[in-house]
Order: structure tokens, then sequence, then C-alpha cells
């Protein structure tokens, strides 16, 4: 597992998920120390212009993924049409979807990178949507010290992925997407600031040795 210095804030969606997206990300403050990944269920032969209308909502900027991408905070990656994308320390590295991928889990792929790989500086967010894609990938996070965030089946166009998670995992808190994007701003800064303190603690303790 590569050190991460920084959070990333694993976003999955499917049915429904376009205004969960827009109402998520409006809420996000722009010097939010986290990277934002965005997975989505996305029609194999249509291109996404998901990248695009996520920019107009929000004041981070917006990078449509290529293979071998390098996150940093302050971004927001949107994965394209007909592929899987996955973490590798820093970098998001996409394959292609194979044919016989019917039933897409491609959340739950790159949520489980997400997990191994950033530890406890992950966070999975799991918006409207149908089935149950997220829900592994979810608890995955959850048992590697990360946070997960649930949109509240109530405010959903489609619950099913939504209650799935709520079913698998123990969500640290599930709101509806305005309330979820301030909350990841504010759980970032809490833990941003806890990490800072115990890094000043030590440094103090060893400049002064009691």
């Amino acid at each position: 597992m590569e050190t991460h210095d920084f959070f990333i804030v694993g976003v999955g969606a499917s049915a429904g998920g376009q205004q969960a997206l827009k109402e998520f990300f409006s809420t996000v403050p722009a010097e939010t120390d986290a990277a934002f990944v965005v997975v989505t269920h996305l029609f194999r032969e249509h291109k996404s212009e998901l990248a695009s209308i996520i920019s107009r909502f929000t004041k981070l900027n917006v990078v449509s993924i290529k293979n071998n991408t390098r996150i940093s905070p302050g971004n927001i990656y949107v994965m394209p049409e007909d592929v899987f994308v996955h973490l590798q320390g820093h970098v998001l590295k996409l394959v292609p979807r194979p044919n016989d991928n019917l039933i897409n889990n491609s959340i739950n792929i790159f949520f489980e990178s997400l997990a191994k790989e950033a530890g406890t500086k992950a966070i999975g967010v799991i918006l409207s949507g149908m089935g149950s894609d997220g829900s592994d990938g979810a608890l995955k996070i959850f048992m590697e010290g990360g946070d997960v965030l649930v949109q509240d089946p109530e405010s959903t166009k489609f619950n099913s992925m939504p209650m799935a998670t709520i079913l698998k995992d123990h969500p640290d808190f599930i709101l509806p997407p305005r309330e979820l994007g301030n909350k990841v701003a504010e759980m970032v800064r809490s833990k941003s600031a806890k990490r800072e303190a115990r890094i000043y603690k030590h440094d103090d303790l060893r400049l002064n040795p009691s």
C-alpha cells in the first residue's frame, strides 16, 4: 500500500445518479484536500459527457480519466465509458470492460482497489442506482479503516444500490446528496486537522523530550 498524504473519495452512481452527482459536487468546497474519483454505469458505445456535465456544478477541476492518470487533491476524475478503473498508488489505471461482463460491477472493482491502496485515507460514497454494485467494495473500505457514506434512499430515484450498501455495511452517514457533499468536506477537514495535530505533538515531543 502506497502512503497517501491526501484523501481519495470514490463516488459510485448508476440510474438516477446524474442529478445526485450534481447536488453532491455543488456543495463540495474547492479547497477540499481530497481527490474525487467518479465511477458510474455507462453504455459501452455511447461517449460519456459526464465530466463536462459535472464541471458546470462544481468549483473543483474536472478531468476525464485516461490510462495512467496521476491523481492529486482538488480534482474530480471521471471514468469514461466501456472500461474499469483501478487505483494503483496515486495512479488510475484503465482496463477494457470484458464483453462477457453483463452485470456492471465497475464500482465494486474501483472501491476494492481504493480500499487496498488508500486504507484509512479512503472514503466511499454510494449514490442513486439499481442493483447492488458498490456494496462489496464499500464493505472492503470499511474493513480497511476507511469511511462509507450513502445517499438517503428516500432522496434517490432508484434506491437499490444505497439499500444494498446499508444492509451489507455500517455506513458512517446516510444523507441526501447535498448534505453528503458537505459532510465529506467536513470529514476531510477534521481528519486532516487531527493528523496535523498528531504530527505537531510528535515533533514537539522529539524536540522537547521529558
